[in-house]
């Protein structure tokens, strides 16, 4: 990374190359650790500081990752002196034959949304969810439920208990509209840790998605939500390509855990060679 500073303007022009493996990547891409300057974020560079010693440290190591072969063959192969191994997804096996399969890993205070979601057409619902520790604002809140409004269509929206209730001002309206519950929630849009870079990957790498544009002060509107959501929901030749897309990986996956798939085979032979060396 380069840093170049125009004497005049003083403007700074940071430069970055593009990195083994990896599509290229801008400062918005990167996991928010890497440019925060907040003490909370030691814990992250602590942590693979921690990693990078013990590999180090030990002699042609071997990493088991929770990926598969076709998402993602250059980057497992990168690194010339470690082994990474795909053995994911790490998913339970029922899930590969029948999609129906369903568990919570935290206690729901209503399930009556299965019900509601039985009588929706296939693939109607939009999913809006974020990352299990992550703090959403306010105004994030709310710009998000007003974007759902203005879109029309029927929603699941998953958050931790009490977030709606304290920051959203249109609850009861979004109630008629879609489904709320508490739980486990999947992200759906960026907003810090290593979020950022999974949704350069989603958008431009496996393009099975779209990610939204941020406005000044860090907060996407509502009209930014709406424009997405239409994208991926529309009947546009682009929101095809992107179910397609999503479809492909999903699949793609399914076949890497069957038995004689990559990750089933990577697993047992690594599991294979470990014993024998125990042996």
């Amino acid at each position: 990374m380069e840093n170049l500073k125009n004497e005049k303007s003083h403007v700074l022009i940071v430069i970055f190359p593009e990195l083994p493996g990896l599509p290229p990547l801008s400062p918005i891409d990167f996991p928010s650790f890497v440019f925060d300057d907040v003490e909370c974020n030691n814990w992250a560079a602590e942590s693979i500081k921690r990693q990078i010693d013990i590999l180090n440290s030990e002699e042609n190591p071997k990493i088991l990752v929770n990926t598969f072969d076709d998402l993602k063959f250059d980057a497992l192969r990168i690194l010339k002196n470690v082994t990474m191994i795909g053995i994911g997804p790490s998913i339970p096996s029922i899930f590969l034959d029948d999609n129906s399969f369903q568990a919570d890993m935290i206690e729901i205070s209503s399930k009556n949304y299965m019900n509601w979601l039985d009588i929706m057409t296939k693939g109607s619902v939009i999913y809006v969810a974020f990352g299990s520790y992550t703090e959403a604002s306010s105004q994030l809140m709310e710009e998000i439920g007003q974007g759902l409004l203005k879109c029309g269509r029927p929603f699941l929206w998953v958050t931790r208990e009490g977030q709606i209730e304290e920051k959203l001002t249109c609850k009861d309206e979004l109630e008629k509209q879609g489904n709320i519950a508490s739980g486990v929630p999947i992200v759906a849009c960026p907003i810090w840790n290593d979020q950022l870079c999974n949704a350069k990957l989603v958008q431009d790498v496996w393009k099975n998605g779209v990610r939204v544009n941020t406005g000044d002060g860090g907060i996407v509107e509502r009209d930014e939500f709406d424009r997405c959501i239409e994208i991926v929901m529309g009947s546009g030749e682009e929101g095809g390509k992107l179910r397609k897309n999503a479809k492909k990986w999903s699949d793609l996956a399914k076949e890497a855990m069957k038995k004689s798939g990559s990750s089933a085979v990577n697993l047992k032979t690594y599991a294979n060679e470990f014993l024998l060396a125990g042996s």
